[in-house]
């Protein structure tokens, strides 16, 4: 029985395409349970009780992925949470997506 090659290399395209996207989904809930659970009260403390203000203001100082990963580092380690490398890239893909819509 002959295979078609092509049919092949469709499939394993789609597969794959379809896994990016349900971990690039993943990963932005992840970061916004993560968000959620460890940012938001003191986000709301220093903001006057609106949280999400910190990254709507004008005066923002984030302005690059690497800008918004170098904060989200930085906050983590102030809250004191032991995040590994996967986690701190799944704030950052949340609060770009939501809030900073960096490209």
């Amino acid at each position: 029985m002959k295979i078609n090659t092509a049919v092949i290399t469709l499939s394993l395209i789609l597969f794959f395409f379809t896994l990016t996207a349900a971990t690039a989904f993943a990963n932005e809930r992840r970061g916004k349970d993560l968000h959620e659970a460890n940012c938001m009260s003191c986000h709301a403390s220093l903001m006057g009780g609106k949280p999400n203000q910190i990254y709507t203001r004008s005066d923002r100082r984030v302005n690059s992925i690497d800008g918004l990963k170098n904060q989200v580092t930085r906050c983590k380690t102030t809250v004191g949470v032991a995040w590994p490398e996967d986690q701190i890239n799944d704030v950052v893909e949340y609060l770009n997506k939501n809030f900073y819509h960096i490209h």
